[in-house]
């Protein structure tokens, strides 16, 4: 009978032992969700005036694309704003428009996707990876107009490498 109440108690320990080795390799987390990254830039009223206007928002997606978008805090309704992504710094521009766009104003504050799932670019007639490290390498910045045919810029900045600037 003794034999039986220590056999019945190995038993029981192995059945346990088991049951936490089986919980502990549970599946349940093999494809956990990456982590995924954002970064803000401020869009200014001016090149000398800080009052922050807007700003230009980099996200990265689960496949590794990325989303660029803009958005102005206030608009002008009904107006088409003329939108520059350009080379370099708003202290040293370049000659390269990267991309370029409107926003059309609704009154209040108006968002435009300007990149949606960017996984790659083509540069001189061959496509490249791209993903969120290839884009914060990017010097630029950003310059919205009123409206086309108008000079004047109602929001500025510097934007992905050019903030380091």
């Amino acid at each position: 009978m003794l034999t039986i109440k220590k056999h019945a108690l190995k038993m029981g320990a192995l059945a346990l032992a088991m049951g936490i080795t089986f919980a502990a390799c549970s599946d349940d987390d093999d494809n956990p969700t990456p982590a995924t990254r954002t970064k803000e830039y401020k869009l200014s009223k001016s090149a000398t005036d800080a009052t922050q206007v807007g700003s230009i928002i980099l996200s990265e997606n689960a496949d590794s694309s990325v989303n660029l978008a803009i958005v102005l805090k206030a608009s002008a309704k009904d107006i088409k704003h003329p939108f520059y992504l350009i080379r370099g710094s708003v202290a040293a521009p370049k000659a390269d428009t990267l991309a370029k766009d409107t926003i059309l104003g609704n009154g209040a504050e108006a968002t435009k996707v300007i990149w949606n799932k960017v996984s790659s670019v083509t540069v001189g007639g061959a496509t490249r990876k791209f993903n969120f490290d290839s884009a914060v390498k990017i010097d630029a910045f950003s310059k919205v107009y009123y409206k086309a045919g108008k000079d004047s810029v109602i929001a500025i900045g510097n934007i992905l490498k050019s903030v380091a600037q």
